[in-house]
């Protein structure tokens, strides 16, 4: 899968790795990730086009205590991040082509200093968050793309069953089926699923198959 650039302005203004530890600015924004930034930031002003980096369906749009306004859109093993956002112009489970304007860049949320746009890579295969960050490549091959990938049920936090699951990684509650007929389950779809369970998350462009 190619990852396209999120702008068609390319300049950095903080890359993938940077270390914030000694920055008095930003030194409290990464601590999960071990203050080291998780994304690259690019240089907008505010109402930027942000575009989508390849196609996807939208699981996440959300006001985030730091990223603010922020945009997640999946494909595979694969979420990518649009964060500070001044507009979101898509909606949960919406599919996106690669290119399309999805919002607008800005300035919101408590870890951001000036206008631009915090772009972000996730390998959701990973358990914990520092893990699942990685560095954007961009006008190239995203070389750990799967087209499915496996996650493993962890009730700790929250019970998950498979409507959980479909909104989690479909934004939409009716690909509940979709993962339950993937992996020829027998639970009924608000029926708590075992801790530790191993599910196949199926890809979003197979047809949704709708059932009452």
């Amino acid at each position: 899968m190619l990852l396209n650039y999120p702008c068609n302005n390319h300049t950095v203004s903080l890359d993938y790795g940077h270390d914030a530890t000694n920055d008095p600015l930003i030194s409290d924004f990464y601590k999960v990730f071990d203050n080291k930034h998780p994304g690259v930031d690019f240089d907008l002003l505010e109402g930027t086009d942000v575009l989508a980096s390849f196609d996807g369906i939208v699981v996440r749009c959300e006001n985030h205590k730091g990223m603010g306004n922020t945009i997640g859109i999946r494909n595979g093993n694969i979420l990518a991040l649009y964060a500070h956002l001044s507009e979101i112009l898509v909606k949960l489970g919406e599919k996106v082509k690669a290119g399309s304007l999805i919002g607008k860049s800005g300035n919101t949320g408590t870890a951001t200093t000036s206008p631009h746009l915090h772009f972000e890579l996730r390998d959701l295969r990973f358990k914990e968050l520092k893990e699942m960050v990685f560095k954007p490549e961009f006008e190239k091959e995203i070389q750990n793309y799967k087209f499915t990938f496996n996650y493993k049920v962890n009730n700790t936090s929250s019970k998950k069953n498979l409507v959980k699951l479909a909104t989690l990684y479909f934004g939409n509650p009716d690909y509940k089926f979709k993962i339950k007929d993937e992996n020829k389950l027998k639970f009924n779809t608000k029926d708590e699923l075992p801790q530790d369970l191993e599910v196949i998350i199926p890809n979003y462009w197979n047809p949704i198959i709708l059932r009452i």
